[in-house]
């Protein structure tokens, strides 16, 4: 519970602390399950699997909702827990049973077609480890150059490396089980045990930190926000930590980038829109929903990286700052030294001083 509500609530961490409720679910029917325990609770049995299936699709939206803090939950991520409908549409014969009829099956015999669909169902959650792992992990490739990065923030990326490569464990252990069983091969070990006791260290380990080190669960716009309340400076304005951007928005950036359209002072959203195969309600979208900034917030911290730019040139030496200004978009001498001093703390003259010192 204390994953729901501490740190604030937010997509990723109430998604964390959904899949500890359903490992939490899990590990207690393993541990109590006995026949005599299913003969008392037979609505439990065939109840593991279901939530199993849970286990991988919530792994990785944890690691997505981290990353890309822009994203939602909405109504396509029902897609990626179609198998525990299918379960329970293919185990339905049983799952309507009355709680007298379950008990006589349990007691007398499965039904035929039980063990083959339980078997299916095991290598379903096999295949969603492997792909979700090499989701979760190209998510996590992007940050492998650390540093760059705030300290908390690579504490955080440290953190979901451990959290990624036990559950690439547990799943391996999981695994293992699973092929030793459908061969019938005895061992002097049980997996299982294994699995179920490192995944209760798993979540021991998350209470621990979430309690310990909270800042670990502040998702990735909550620590750069942070960052930029702390330290206003000209390289954490150049330099500040990039969002997880998806394709259209990179795409946008990149041609901003080249075309400069920025340098015109009276540019409006339409016109970036004529000049792009994006349209207005599309870059509107992309703005408030991918790079949470408004168009004219973007328009400027683009004329102030050009500003920073033409000073390193030694333009400044040439022209007053006012001309370096409106040479790189802004409108007025008013907002170019508002937005200059707002971003970087200091105000245009006194930057220039800093540099001469």
């Amino acid at each position: 519970m204390y994953i729901f509500f501490v740190p604030p609530k937010h997509p990723s961490n109430t998604t964390l602390g959904s899949l500890i409720l359903v490992w939490t679910v899990t590990v207690f029917v393993y541990v109590f399950k006995s026949d005599e325990f299913f003969i008392q609770y037979p609505h439990l049995y065939s109840l593991i699997d279901p939530i199993v299936l849970l286990f991988f699709p919530l792994m990785f939206f944890y690691i997505k909702f981290y990353f890309t803090p822009s994203s939602k939950i909405d109504y396509k991520l029902v897609f990626h827990f179609l198998p525990v409908l299918l379960y329970f549409v293919a185990f339905s014969p049983f799952l309507i049973l009355s709680s007298n009829e379950k008990v006589e099956h349990l007691t007398n015999e499965l039904p035929d077609w039980f063990l083959p669909y339980s078997l299916f169902f095991d290598s379903i959650i096999i295949v969603q480890g492997v792909i979700y792992s090499l989701k979760s992990a190209k998510i996590l490739y992007q940050f492998h150059d650390t540093s760059s990065l705030s300290k908390d923030f690579r504490w955080s990326i440290r953190f979901m490396k451990y959290f990624v490569f036990s559950n690439i464990f547990l799943w391996a252990l999981g695994t293992a089980a699973v092929v030793l069983q459908i061969m019938n091969v005895k061992v002097p070990v049980n997996f299982f045990h294994f699995f179920y006791f490192g995944l209760t260290c798993l979540m021991l380990t998350i209470g621990f930190c979430a309690f310990k080190w909270p800042k670990l669960f502040l998702h990735l716009a909550t620590i750069e926000l942070e960052e930029i309340k702390s330290d206003k400076s000209e390289e954490e304005f150049l330099h500040k930590t990039d969002e997880v951007l998806n394709e259209e928005s990179q795409r946008l950036l990149a041609l901003i980038e080249e075309k400069k359209p920025y340098l015109q002072n009276d540019l409006k959203m339409q016109d970036l829109a004529d000049i792009s195969d994006f349209s207005y309600k599309k870059i509107s979208q992309l703005l408030n929903n991918e790079l949470n900034t408004s168009f004219y917030e973007l328009m400027n911290d683009f004329r102030l990286k050009e500003v920073l730019k033409l000073i390193e040139e030694g333009k400044h030496i040439q022209f007053n700052l006012p001309h370096l200004g409106e040479q790189a978009g802004f409108n007025s001498k008013t907002t170019f030294n508002r937005i200059f001093k707002q971003k970087i703390g200091q105000t245009p003259s006194e930057y220039i001083k800093s540099l001469e010192q």
